[in-house]
This record gives structure tokens, sequence and C-alpha cells, in this order.
């Protein structure tokens, strides 16, 4: 705030005025909060007020004396004002006349007199008149103040940056090894390559915490992330969108490298859950979502999606999410879609932009080791589902019938998955041959550099090792 502004604030507010729940020294407060000499009416209005008040007061004192009540109190409350509270024991007989609406509460009597219910109506009157200069004085000072406005929205907004670059972007970054956060560039329509990539805040927790990568390009700009529950596809995704987020509002990442393209907006689509406000089921939900982000992405959008149709049959999920794939293919937009379903690693022996990726899990003792660690291709986890409800603690004897009956069904898919895995790495091959002499044909090196690589392209290509 301009420190031309303090000592205006500090002329009008009494600053030893405070809040109140007790409802009379909240009164009291309020019709003190603007210091005196400010508004001529307010100083009579509050001298007025504090006649009345003193004058109950007295008023209290004499019945004591008079009538022998030594124990008679003086309680206030909003509705009724001041009022006498009497013990019980301390009336002999019948209370004077002069008493009138007597309520027995428990062991007291309240009452009031004609002279305390007319102080009572003055002092109201004067706390009424009060408040209303009061505000008359706070609104010329807001006025006062109003003007500048601006100026304050602007000192906030800069004092919130400074506050994020500082406290939040510059501690974090200070605070790691100097190999740990990277300075990301940006492209127009350049790819999404990110080197060792780590999740911002699930990093500062674990000290183990796996990296992964990614590269996204408009030559493949569809990574399919694959893997059994719990190995890491999530986190993944996540991971990604933070990093880009970062990037975006200027702040150092956790990679190795970074080069970002510039998105207008990311959509993401994770999470299984209803809505009992809108009566959607969990598969409307999730349509409701997918449908949005298809209405409104454009080709420089980012779209991550999780487990897409899996709240429905499988064979309309899958069928769903293939064709939202092929959709999402059409627009040439970046996404990253991890899935539990394997038959979707047969897009990439459609289409050469699309990449499988999969979380590596080794199976020791019938158990499942996560590595967290993201391979190219696809990788079939045998009935995973199963082990990971056997370690929830399932019956023997279901996980027994269910291993049985699921061997029988997926005995021909894992004959399809193995057929499509040659396919996919024979394309890949080629593909990425293609990419690397589209390289070569723009590339500036000299003619006998573009010769030994061409050579070496050949001997990696006949060899397998593309």
């Amino acid at each position: 705030m301009p420190c031309h502004y303090c000592p205006r604030i500090g002329e009008v507010i009494d600053e030893d005025v405070l809040h109140a729940r007790v409802p009379f020294i909240a009164r009291t407060q309020q019709c003190f909060a603007v210091k005196a000499g400010i508004d001529g009416l307010l100083d009579i209005a509050r001298r007025s007020f504090c006649d009345t008040s003193e004058a109950i007061h007295n008023l209290a004192n004499k019945y004591r004396e008079e009538y022998k009540l030594p124990n008679l109190k003086l309680p206030f409350n909003n509705r009724r004002g001041f009022y006498f509270s009497i013990p019980r024991k301390d009336i002999q007989g019948k209370l004077p006349s002069k008493f009138i609406q007597v309520v027995k509460q428990g062991n007291n009597v309240h009452c009031s007199t004609l002279e305390l219910a007319s102080l009572n109506v003055r002092n109201k009157s004067a706390a009424g008149e009060c408040y209303v200069r009061t505000e008359v004085c706070l609104e010329a000072l807001v006025d006062a103040i109003r003007e500048d406005i601006p100026m304050f929205t602007l000192l906030a907004e800069v004092l919130c940056l400074l506050d994020m670059i500082v406290n939040s972007f510059a501690h974090t970054i200070s605070t790691k090894p100097v190999d740990r956060y990277t300075r990301p560039e940006f492209t127009d329509n350049g790819p999404l390559a990110i080197d060792a990539g780590r999740h911002p805040i699930l990093e500062s927790i674990h000290s183990d915490f796996v990296p992964n990568s990614i590269f996204i390009s408009e030559a493949s700009n569809m990574v399919i992330v694959m893997g059994p529950n719990m190995s890491g596809k999530s986190t993944y995704l996540q991971q990604v969108c933070l990093i880009i987020i970062l990037a975006q509002i200027g702040c150092y990442v956790p990679a190795h490298f970074a080069t970002i393209r510039v998105v207008d907006r990311i959509f993401t689509r994770m999470g299984t859950m209803d809505n009992l406000e809108s009566n959607s089921s969990t598969f409307m939900t999730e349509m409701k979502e997918t449908a949005f982000i298809m209405q409104n992405v454009s080709q420089r959008s980012l779209i991550v999606m999780d487990e897409l149709g899996r709240a429905t049959s499988s064979s309309d999920g899958l069928a769903i999410a293939w064709s939202c794939c092929e959709y999402l293919l059409s627009l040439n937009a970046y996404t990253i879609f991890a899935t539990h379903m394997e038959n979707l690693s047969k897009l990439a022996t459609i289409y050469p932009n699309v990449k499988i990726l999969s979380f590596y899990v080794d199976i020791r003792n019938s158990r499942l080791d996560f590595k967290f660690r993201l391979n190219d291709g696809p990788k079939h986890v045998a009935h995973y589902g199963l082990l990971l409800a056997e370690v929830a603690g399932l019956p023997s004897s279901v996980i027994e019938t269910a291993r049985s009956i699921t061997s029988r069904i997926t005995e021909k898919e894992v004959n399809e998955m193995e057929v499509n895995c040659l396919n996919h790495n024979q394309i890949m091959m080629a593909y990425r041959a293609a990419q690397r002499l589209i390289c070569l044909k723009y590339s500036n090196q000299k003619e006998e550099a573009i010769r030994q690589a061409l050579h070496l392209l050949k001997e990696n290509y006949i060899d397998g090792k593309l």
C-alpha cells in the first residue's frame, strides 16, 4: 500500500478498536471505530451514547441501594437491550410495582422499569446515529482510496508474481543440485521432448523417484502408455502435464533436458467418479468429459487421457477408445493415452505415428516387482490383475478359479499380441528409417558425412537395430 494512504487511514480508523463477541462491547466498539474530531455529528451522537450508558449503570446502582438488592445485575442483549437480573433468593415477597416485564428464568428473575426502558430507547437511538455517521466517514475514506484501485490491483499482481518467483521457483531451484532442474526451451511447431523428467512433488517425497522421458512430434504425435495397475501410468501423465505448466509459467523444470512446443490448452480426462448432482454415472461422466475435449481441442492442444472406456462393457469400451484415438490422430494434436487395453497396441500396426510405451514390471515368485521405468514397445504381463488381487487378500480359491478362467480367455489374445508385436517392430523400423532419411535430406552436413550416415543407417536396418 502506498505510504501516503497509511497516515490517512490511521487518521480516520482507531487502531485500538477490535472486533468483540460480547453484544454491548461490540456495540461500543462500532460506535468508536472512527477517531474523535473527524465528524462533529458523530461526536455528538457518541456523547449521547456514553451519557445514556452511564445513566443506565447509575440507575442500577440506585436500585441496589434503594431496594436492598446487592446482587442485582445488568445484562444486555441485542433484542431487549439492558434489563435487570435479580436472584430469586434476594426477593422478599413480591417485587415493587416499579418493576415490569417480570419473567422467571431458573434461579433468577428478569425484569425492567419504565426508566430503564426509556434509557434503552435513547441509548439504541444514539448508537444507531453513531453507525450512520461512521458509515459516512468510512465511505468518504473509501472514495478517496478508490481512485487508485487499478494501482492497488497492479501492486497485488506484482507482489504475487514476486512471491511466486522468489518463494516458489527460486527456492525450489536453489535448494536442489545444479543438474536437477533445467531451463526449458520452446518451439512453435517442434517436438515435445523431455529427457529424464520427474514429478516435481513426488520426487521431494520419494528420494528414489525413477525419471522417465517422452518424445512427441508431428511425425509421432500419439503415445499409448501401457502397464499393470500401480506401475506408474497416472503419475507419468501428471508429471508431463506439470512439467509443461511449469515451463509455460516461466519456471525451471525437473528434467535433464526439455524442449516444449507451446500449447494453447491441456485437456485431461483422469480418474473415475460419478456425479450425483447431475445424475451422471461413472461412464456418463467419462463420456461428457471426453465430448468436451473432442469439441474444443485444437492442433496446438495437449490431450492426456487415462483409462478411457473402462466404465462400460469391454467391447464397447475398446470401440470407443479406438475411435477416439483415430479422431485425435486426424487432428495432429499431441496425445498421451494410458490404457490397460492391450488391443489398442494394434493401432501402431496401422498408424505409423502411434508410439507404444510400457512400464517395465518384473515378476518374482508370483509377485509384481514394479520398476517404474518406461520402455519402448508393448509388454505383456500375464495375469497382473490376479497377482494384485491376491496381494489385496482375496481368498486363494477365488484366485485359482479366476486364473483358470482367464487363461482360457486370453490364450487366443496372447497369440494375436505376439503377432502384432512382430508386425509393429517391422513397421516401426521402416518408419524410423524414413524419418532419418528425411532428416538427412534437409541436413547441412557435408556430403562425406551424409554418405557415412547413410551407410550406418543401412547396416542398422539390416541388423534390426533401428
